[in-house]
């Protein structure tokens, strides 16, 4: 019996468990360090293509059963502009604490086993072979290791061409004007990237901004507060803020690299598999989870050992699967740079021009 440590049990490590667990052979150990359900700080946004792979993972039924459908987008520019989007391509959202905790559970129920509040501290590595985890509850020993444990992993860190962004988000209730449509801003003080206002429920949305940081520029909370203003002032004032904002970084790439160490795989936003423009990530954590688990389940399954030259065609994989989003999300941010997107914005109302930006927003 071959054991694999899977670090994290976020979409990507849930999705690489559940992968590996239909192989034969393979002990799956699911570790995270939280105790669900955990509270995640994150739009909560599942795209189209999002949705499409829980349906295939068999798992889409329960999560479009809870979650809040989107069937539109409203995109809106510096310039004030707003042009909405309704088309064959539906989303959702759900809150991340209960998205998690779905998925972690599924894994478990389909034979990982899930060890909550476990800090991974270290790689136990003996003559360079990879032989399992440090963690808070002692040594856990593994024939392989998939890294899935988020943009702030110590464990695999590599340099990779992209930018770590920030995010800064509320919750409210009470506020004017939402419907079944995410709301997507590319604000000045914001841009090339934007401002959102997810729906979670009929009188709950979440409302962000996530931005690259520059120095001596706004910090995050002055961004946001000036956002609100510009965008929102008016549907926020007789609406209620729950708790306090909270934000975090998110590693984003345009090309898929150093994903793989002797032994090792990394999954989802450890590996900075998050799209550069829209910072949407939740799709391609729990592709490349699902890739990284169906790949080293196959190896293991064969008898092969984890070695550098055997998981190096890992990356390829993620590449050819995610690489054209992620090139697409970079091509979008370059638009986004230019007045160009005010432009196409004034004439949204033409077909053409919607199908332009539908085209643009989902990567089709």
């Amino acid at each position: 019996m071959k054991r694999v440590v899977v670090i994290g049990a976020g979409p990507a490590g849930a999705a690489a468990a559940m992968s590996l667990a239909h192989h034969r052979g393979v002990q799956v150990h699911l570790l995270d360090r939280a105790t669900f359900p955990r509270r995640k700080v994150c739009g909560s946004g599942l795209s189209p293509w999002a949705l499409e792979l829980l349906d295939h993972m068999d798992i889409g039924r329960q999560v479009r059963a809870e979650a809040f459908p989107i069937r539109a987008a409203v995109i809106g520019g510096a310039a004030g502009q707003t042009v909405e989007l309704r088309s064959k391509y539906q989303a959702a959202v759900l809150l991340r604490e209960r998205f998690d905790t779905l998925l972690a559970h599924e894994a478990a129920r389909r034979g990982a086993v899930l060890r909550e509040g476990v800090q991974v501290n270290g790689l136990l590595r003996d003559r360079g072979q990879l032989r399992g985890v440090r963690t808070s509850e002692g040594d856990v020993e593994g024939d392989a290791v998939i890294v899935c444990n988020g943009a702030n992993t110590t464990l695999a860190r590599a340099p990779r061409p992209g930018k770590t962004l920030h995010t800064i988000m509320g919750w409210y209730e009470g506020v004017h004007g939402v419907g079944d449509a995410v709301e997507l801003y590319f604000d000045a003080l914001v841009r090339p990237y934007y401002g959102w206002v997810f729906p979670e429920g009929p009188s709950r949305v979440n409302i962000g901004i996530c931005f690259a940081p520059e120095p001596g520029s706004l910090n995050a909370r002055q961004r946001f507060e000036g956002f609100i203003e510009r965008r929102l002032g008016k549907r926020l004032k007789e609406a209620r803020r729950l708790g306090k904002l909270v934000g975090h970084p998110v590693a984003t790439t345009s090309r898929p690299t150093a994903l793989v160490q002797q032994g090792l795989l990394v999954a989802g936003e450890a590996g900075g598999l998050v799209d550069p423009a829209t910072a949407e990530g939740i799709h391609h954590a729990l592709a490349s989870g699902l890739l990284a688990g169906c790949y080293l389940g196959r190896l293991l399954e064969r008898g092969e050992g984890p070695s550098l030259e055997r998981l190096t065609p890992y990356t390829r994989l993620v590449r050819r699967r995610l690489g054209r989003r992620l090139q697409a999300g970079q091509l979008f941010l370059e638009v986004a740079r230019t007045p160009v997107l005010d432009f196409v914005l004034r004439f949204g109302s033409l077909r053409p021009v919607q199908a332009l930006l539908t085209w643009m927003l989902t990567g089709a």
